[in-house]
């Protein structure tokens, strides 16, 4: 009879699950995952509480975006050259007094005030989450890798549908200040799971140049494995094409087609419950051509421009919208582990945050664009273009050498090129 502590990869023995320190990271996590949800919806209600409408919204949410934008790349760079527990620390400390000035009223509520807020909420995740990405691999050996990933990827499936209820519930019941106050407990808890962490010990560099140089490093790194920049250029243009249209279309077309709100809770919960699914899959079944099978999953997000193009029924929508889900995770779980097996770990902090900007850095620019382009154009012709970006960037990066594998025979050359640069910067 199987394990009964067995998910995801087997026997708990061989789960990241059976590591201490990554039980206590991931439990942080996953109560701070859920916070992060719940915030969305407290900061999003409590504008439209004071009389905001649709364009304050996005200008408080935008601000969380634009700081994670600003600040990726530095917090890659800071992770590289601290302690990443502490630099984690830091992140859910500073985060944590920006919103308890909320909780306390020693914050003003209005619009801007509140952009500034969530604006602060977003500089803290810009560090918070290179120093996670090179963290995990320090805590778990390789062959768990892929285990400590699936880990993480269902537990911000689980979070994406218990956070929102949460947040509503809480505004219903308690208001927006106890949602917030909530959201600061999950950071406090957050903060107290990564005091628990022992980081092991990491070489610190010889020498130490500026951030732009570091940033350099950084990106040339990923410039250098193709395959990694093909992926992460791949994804890049399908979150400004694809990505962009489903997160402005969906409510408008179950607003027009269904019962509006409801529909649209029901669609994006469900594409956040078959995520959760899909991360038990990848996590059980081995893969021997990693790269192959995560763009056949990326590929297959091609559903969600089908079905919005086709909106026969409410059901037919969810459907879709449960491929893309089961998809999406596996392809995100195999990218990871792919990167943290690829780079050396004096450069995850700075790779993950190339990985992370990459996959935002484009996304206001198209949510920007799709609105007037569905005017102009119409919204099939949006659509039309997105499901023929998703799957033809798809089929082009499998052309790229690497890809197939997620692996190139780099690695010794990263490192060998990190001692030249440091070579040249003491000369």
């Amino acid at each position: 009879m199987p394990d009964r502590n067995t998910l995801f990869t087997g026997r708990l023995a061989d789960s990241a699950m059976g590591l201490r320190d990554f039980r206590y990271l991931w439990a942080g996590q996953a109560v701070s995952a859920v916070g992060d949800q719940l915030f969305n919806v407290a900061v999003s209600l409590r504008v439209i509480e004071n009389g905001g409408d649709a364009g304050d919204v996005g200008l408080v949410i935008g601000a969380r975006m634009l700081a994670t934008v600003l600040f990726a790349l530095v917090g890659g760079v800071w992770a590289d050259r601290v302690p990443r527990r502490r630099a984690m620390i830091l992140a859910d400390g500073f985060r944590l007094a920006a919103i308890t000035a909320v909780v306390l009223g020693t914050f003003d509520t209005g619009t801007l005030p509140l952009a500034v807020m969530t604006f602060l909420v977003g500089s803290g995740e810009a560090f918070f989450r290179p120093a996670y990405g090179g963290l995990v691999p320090s805590l778990v050996p390789d062959e768990r890798l892929l285990s400590a990933n699936a880990w993480r990827g269902g537990m911000e499936s689980a979070a994406a549908v218990v956070g929102p209820a949460l947040g509503g519930l809480l505004v219903a019941t308690a208001g927006t200040r106890w949602a917030f106050a909530v959201n600061a407990a999950t950071f406090a808890v957050s903060l107290v799971c990564v005091l628990a962490v022992t980081e092991p010990p990491r070489e610190k560099s010889a020498t130490r140049s500026s951030i732009i140089r570091e940033t350099h490093e950084g990106l040339s790194a990923v410039r250098r494995v193709r395959w990694t920049s093909a992926v992460l250029l791949m994804t890049a243009v399908q979150t400004m094409f694809v990505v962009a249209p489903h997160m402005v279309l969906l409510p408008v077309i179950t607003q027009e087609e269904f019962t509006g709100p409801s529909a649209y809770g029901l669609v994006i919960a469900m594409f956040s419950l078959s995520g959760f699914i899909g991360t038990i899959v990848v996590g059980r079944i081995p893969l021997r051509r990693p790269g192959i099978s995560a763009i056949v999953f990326n590929a297959l997000f091609v559903a969600v421009p089908l079905v919005l193009l086709t909106p026969f029924s409410v059901w037919w929508v969810m459907g879709g919208y449960m491929i893309a889900g089961l998809a999406m995770m596996p392809f995100n779980i195999l990218l990871q582990t792919a990167l943290q097996r690829q780079f050396p770990a004096s450069l995850l902090g700075r790779v993950t945050s190339v990985d992370w900007l990459c996959s935002l850095a484009l996304l206001p620019l198209g949510l920007a664009c799709v609105g007037p382009l569905a005017d102009a154009l119409g919204r099939t012709t949006v659509l039309v273009v997105a499901a023929v970006v998703q799957l033809t960037a798809s089929a082009l990066v499998l052309t790229v050498p690497g890809v197939r594998d997620f692996h190139q025979d780099e690695r010794s050359d990263i490192e060998n090129s990190e001692v030249a640069d440091g070579a040249g910067r003491s000369s």
